[in-house]
């Protein structure tokens, strides 16, 4: 891949992993604030001291750096601490002072800055002075060279008006450019972590198979019906012209459980049956039916269906149900319970049943149990003219896809067609018309009159 796509991606990553980097960058910089807020303060007061006289001269400025290096060096002695520490008007030892003094040489001067630290002002500006006046006391005494035997309080430590420690702008500005590092560092973790399908808006086929549609997150109410009836409508166009073949039985399955194939295969069914064609919906999961949930039918009274036939307790023509909600669509339903669905399944009188919906019904769709649940799906894949294989794309992973489509591979149905559903590559009112013209229609109403004559 070329650099020249290396920011395309990475802004891809982070419009993808939006969530995760704003709430790694929130959290990391709310810590550094309250941490920052929460530290002690420190307040640093700084005396100046003089080394000689300011008539001094010295031959070089080498030899003026070494003579202030020099006294800077005694200031900091154990026992010039040691005997400051004993005069404080507050207990210290001579360790802790000497942590809290800083003892700086001003270069090309004859100038020692000493500075100390506290946690209040008063105690900084007491610990600075008393320390100064110490060493000139020291140097007074006979400490240093006797030339330049010297040294004078020149500028008193004065009261700090604010700390030094924690310095807030300093530190948030620190944690802001943090946070955003881990939050970047966060959002690349989780991506390269998740394994969950992930497909571009700009890809047109996933796992070398076409992508036929890709329906938006809705529920029941909350979404704008013709935005989910255009992506049904396309849905179906696209699968239309899929092959030169037309795809009269039409298998509807998912790699796992929750994909929403039974609501993908209801939808479906209402944009065949809006294009005139007679449906019939067949609910070939004889396991967990949720057929009826999908078309809002839960109430009706179960009856015979799909287990009932195979089985052999009821003829064809009673199986079949109408409801005056949907025009155009026959249901046939899953029946009562089964308890070897694969048998039945792998019954001739499954292959006769379709062959008869076929020359009765424009289109046969079948809503299946997942690909991964027994061999149910196989079989009945195994018998029709083209699969719609739907992924949930927010929750299916990479790997679920590729295992329930080497399973659909195995029966070779004539076509195979992604369905995303609940997309997060469009939202429920970015909608396509995806509508056929009327010579398109009578065309494939015609084709299918001759096929039934």
């Amino acid at each position: 891949m070329s650099e020249r796509n290396n920011p395309d991606q990475i802004v891809s990553v982070l419009w993808r992993r939006r969530l995760t980097f704003l709430l790694t960058a929130a959290a990391c910089l709310a810590a550094v604030v309250v941490v920052t807020l929460v530290l002690p303060k420190t307040y640093r007061a700084t005396a100046t001291l003089l080394v000689g006289t300011p008539e001094s001269t010295f031959q070089t400025t080498d030899l003026l750096n070494q003579v202030t290096r020099t006294y800077a060096t005694l200031a900091g002695n154990p026992n010039v601490a040691e005997t400051v520490a004993r005069d404080l008007p507050f207990p210290m030892t001579r360790d802790d002072l000497m942590k809290r003094i800083s003892i700086t040489p001003v270069e090309s001067t004859q100038l020692i800055e000493i500075s100390a630290e506290a946690g209040t002002a008063t105690r900084a500006q007491v610990l600075a002075n008393e320390y100064a006046n110490g060493f000139v006391d020291q140097v007074a005494s006979g400490v240093g060279q006797p030339s330049l035997s010297r040294v004078s309080l020149i500028e008193s430590a004065t009261r700090p008006s604010s700390a030094v420690k924690p310095n807030p702008p300093l530190y948030i500005g620190l944690g802001t450019l943090l946070a955003l590092l881990l939050g970047f560092a966060a959002a690349l973790l989780h991506d390269r972590l998740d394994r969950r399908v992930r497909i571009s808006a700009e890809e047109a086929s996933f796992l070398g198979y076409p992508i036929l549609a890709r329906i938006p997150r809705h529920s029941r109410g909350g979404s704008p019906e013709h935005a989910l009836r255009d992506r049904f409508s396309l849905l179906k166009t696209n699968l239309d012209f899929l092959d030169e073949r037309e795809a009269r039985v039409v298998v509807v399955t998912s790699p796992a459980v929750a994909e929403g194939k039974s609501t993908i295969a209801m939808q479906f069914a209402l944009a065949c049956a809006a294009d005139d064609e007679r449906v019939v919906l067949v609910e070939g999961d004889l396991r967990k039916p949720g057929l009826r949930h999908a078309a809002y039918l839960d109430h009706e009274p179960p009856r015979a269906g799909l287990a009932d036939y195979l089985a052999g307790r009821a003829p064809d023509f009673e199986v079949l149900s109408t409801s005056p909600v949907y025009r155009n669509i026959t249901f046939l339903w899953a029946g009562h319970t089964a308890p070897d669905p694969v048998a039945l399944l792998s019954s001739r009188r499954l292959e006769t049943l379709l062959e008869s919906l076929r020359m009765d019904f424009d289109r046969v769709i079948v809503d299946t149990p997942p690909i991964s649940v027994g061999a149910d799906a196989s079989l009945l894949a195994s018998r029709a003219d083209a699969v719609l294989y739907v992924v949930n794309e927010p929750s299916t992973t990479l790997v679920q896809a590729r295992s329930g489509l080497g399973q659909v591979e195995n029966v070779r149905p004539s076509q195979i067609g992604f369905v995303l559903n609940r997309s997060r590559t469009v939202k429920a009112d970015a909608y396509y018309y995806a509508h056929t013209n009327d010579r398109d229609r009578r065309s494939r109403r015609g084709r299918r009159q001759k096929v039934r004559t």
